[in-house]
């Protein structure tokens, strides 16, 4: 069952909250729950916000679902339609950059976002990118906090299951929709929620919410490791320079993690290891020349790509269409 505290935590309440709303079953767990915060007096200025992606022929029946809960609940929703235009990474991120984008636009500073992210989406998520292969952050899953635009995007849900939530709106007697594309098992994430936690739930029971302690578990142990690696070597960085002499000083794994840990906190798209490796090689292991160039980017575009190149003596790390900057350089 949603506990109406847990949510109450995550919010601001001198702040405006907006529930992203599809009308599905998280999202309407969530809205419902926020709903119930306002009726007690918890929140003054609350809105949802339903993103038509125009995908489906069901779509102007969920966005008349959504106009008719949100004025059951009286909350002011905030439609937009967007045009979804499909490239190498495919439907899905391209979808998601949509919603993000509209998001972005739409939040103001210091403004909250609640995304109905919750313990079956963390499993999701740790399971895919270890297909994938992932590093010691991808462990971490979805954090329960993060910026988007000026504002602040928050999953207040991330300990209650996908049972809970529908336990809870049941239990109210909330309607909701379904999405027929959460049935087809084509996009790899619907094939792990349909086809492999349920075997795995077969043999371990709430598998979901064990997965997402393991992720909290290593969100704490990887914030007491930046804080250590931070005290370290922070006497190397100043102002987001680093000399090429002080990094080839240092053990091949400790540079490694000072480039990761500056790619990290100027919110560039973490590379991949083998991109990764492709950097040591080219900026570590040799010595770079104006031509050496490592380009790399994130497939759901949530974070803008990166680019390392050499020029007039010092390593330059760039956010594609982003302003932060890395140089190393020497001296």
């Amino acid at each position: 069952m949603v506990d109406l505290e847990v949510i109450s935590n995550f919010i601001n309440k001198k702040n405006c909250v907006y529930v992203a709303f599809s009308g599905g079953v998280d999202s309407t767990a969530l809205l419902y729950a926020c709903s119930l915060l306002k009726k007690n007096g918890e929140l003054d200025n609350l809105k949802a916000i339903h993103i038509n992606h125009n995908l489906s022929v069901n779509a102007q029946i969920w966005e008349n679902h959504c106009k008719k809960i949100c004025k059951k609940l009286d909350i002011e929703l905030i439609i937009e339609n967007i045009i979804i235009k499909t490239n190498k990474d495919g439907l899905e991120a391209a979808a998601r950059k949509g919603r993000y984008d509209v998001f972005s636009k739409i939040i103001k500073r210091d403004e909250q976002l609640l995304l109905a992210h919750h313990a079956d989406d963390v499993a999701e998520t740790i399971l895919f990118r270890l297909f994938r292969g992932t590093g010691f952050d991808g462990l971490q899953g979805p954090k329960p906090k993060r910026k988007i635009g000026e504002g602040n995007l928050i999953r207040p849900l991330l300990k209650f299951s996908k049972i809970d939530l529908l336990d809870f709106i049941k239990k109210n007697k909330v309607s909701y929709i379904e999405d027929e594309s959460n049935k087809e098992s084509n996009q790899d994430r619907n094939y792990i929620r349909n086809t492999i936690m349920p075997l795995v739930n077969k043999r371990w029971k709430d598998s979901e919410k064990r997965i997402q302690l393991t992720s909290e578990i290593v969100q704490e142990k990887q914030e007491i490791f930046n804080n250590l690696f931070v005290e370290k070597f922070s006497k190397i960085i100043i102002n987001n320079l680093i000399p090429i002499k002080e990094l080839k000083g240092l053990k091949e794994n400790e540079a490694k993690e000072l480039l990761r840990y500056l790619i990290k906190i100027n919110n560039i798209a973490m590379p991949s290891k083998k991109v990764l490796d492709e950097i040591m090689k080219t900026f570590y292991k040799s010595n770079p020349s104006k031509l050496a160039i490592v380009k790399w980017s994130r497939s759901d575009k949530e974070q803008k790509g990166g680019v390392i190149s050499f020029e007039q003596d010092f390593i330059e790390i760039d956010g594609i269409e982003y302003s932060g900057v890395i140089r190393i350089y020497q001296r």
